[in-house]
């Protein structure tokens, strides 16, 4: 490697690969303070944004991690270029601060990934919010995962963050510092103005920061996709398949369900937007007759485990204890005892039992039969999650994810006995 102190005394500015490097990491060192230090007044930013900024908060750190490992094999084969003389005082001081932020470059980012590994709320990290590019969790020792290891964390990221403002303006102040009262180039050396002569680039560095950056990127999307959770479809897939229609049975109350022609979802809105979800198995019994409405009933078997969401940070949690625990409650079930005709329709009133809750539900729906004997029913009834404790580990507030979920049904049946 060349010295870095030319013999001629000559000040020179950084090569063009040093100072692209320099300002993208800087940049997104300035991104994450403000984000990071808005977090704790969330209620400022509008509700449709607050999930996606912790989210970019968590891509823009592992980027700076990538970044600074690609300076960092820049930097290997070209050294800093010569600067204006100074004391030694201040050039021990100098040099201890971009030793320390080097370090912080490191530790703040990694302290954010530590603290993301071990939050309970089990969100995954999904770089630039997609599906495709899931990042892993790290593996961490006991003592972190607890509530005492992640408040410890928590603050070690937090006083990290605070110490990378002090160093910046440290930093901005040597800057200024060499510029108005020294008279030399200072701002002008990491900047492609000035007229200084640029320090000249050891190509070698490019294929080799690029490689440091794309195997850390890389590497790390393959270790999340291997311990991702499987996409809805391949989550019905697991599922046991549901009986065709030719061959549900008819119901106790007479009624037989076309399954392949029905359908059980539901929506909720999630960061500004509705995501919607289904409901692979289920079953139902119905006894319904417009015109015997005190005799009508129906009741509702939902396999927990087969439900599912279009959205892989809600899908992450469906199946834990925030979600609908499918491992201590395995079925959920609705009871509608209570029917009565409305204006659009009928009204149905009823419970659902859903994880250790039972609380009351209404169901508006239509019902309309073809001369043929088959009958369409179309419902949505409304949620309050919190009822049911459905994220509220996540959101309690409701801050990202609706209060309000929607569950929509589509049946298509045929009464028992009548022909195909």
């Amino acid at each position: 490697m060349r010295s870095s102190h030319p013999t001629s005394g000559r000040i020179e500015g950084y090569n063009a690969g040093a100072m692209i490097l320099h300002w993208a990491i800087a940049l997104a060192i300035f991104f994450q303070l403000a984000v990071g230090f808005s977090m704790s007044q969330l209620q400022l930013f509008p509700r449709d944004m607050r999930f996606s900024l912790i989210q970019w908060h968590k891509t823009v750190g592992i980027t700076i991690l990538a970044l600074t490992l690609a300076r960092i094999a820049w930097r290997l084969f070209n050294p800093p270029p010569a600067h204006g003389p100074m004391p030694r005082a201040e050039a021990a001081l100098a040099g201890l601060v971009h030793g320390l932020f080097y370090a912080l470059m490191i530790a703040v980012p990694l302290s954010g990934w530590i603290l993301v590994s071990g939050s309970t709320t089990k969100i995954p990290t999904l770089l630039m919010l997609s599906d495709a590019l899931p990042w892993p969790n790290l593996p961490l020792p006991a003592f972190l995962l607890n509530h005492q290891g992640h408040e410890v964390i928590e603050t070690a990221h937090a006083v990290l963050a605070y110490s990378f403002v002090v160093l910046i303006g440290l930093h901005v102040a040597g800057a200024l510092k060499h510029s108005i009262i020294d008279r030399a180039p200072s701002f002008s050396r990491m900047l492609p103005i000035g007229g200084l002569h640029r320090q000249q680039a050891a190509l070698i560095a490019l294929p080799v920061a690029a490689a440091a950056a794309v195997a850390f990127l890389s590497g790390g999307v393959a270790i999340g996709r291997s311990g991702a959770a499987p996409a809805p479809a391949a989550q019905l897939a697991q599922a046991p398949a549901q009986a065709p229609a030719a061959a549900a049975a008819p119901s106790a109350a007479g009624w037989a369900i076309d399954k392949a022609a029905s359908k059980l979802g539901y929506s909720v809105t999630f960061s500004g937007k509705t995501v919607t979800g289904t409901v692979g198995n289920w079953d139902a019994a119905i006894n319904f007759d417009p015109a015997q409405l005190a005799q009508a009933r129906a009741e509702v078997t939902v396999d927990t485990a087969s439900i599912t969401i279009d959205d892989a940070f809600i899908r992450s949690n469906l199946a834990g204890a925030d979600g609908f625990d499918t491992a201590a409650f395995p079925k959920a079930r609705v009871e509608l005892t209570s029917f009565a005709k409305t204006e659009t329709g009928y009204l149905a009133k009823g419970t659902l039992t859903l994880k250790s809750v039972t609380a009351p539900i209404a169901l508006p729906f239509t019902f309309e039969q073809a001369p043929d004997g088959t009958a369409t029913v179309t419902g949505t009834a409304e949620l309050d999650r919190a009822t049911f404790q459905l994220g509220q580990q996540q959101d309690a507030k409701g801050e990202w994810l609706a209060p309000t979920i929607k569950v929509e049904l589509s049946l298509k049946a045929r009464r028992a006995g009548a022909g195909a």
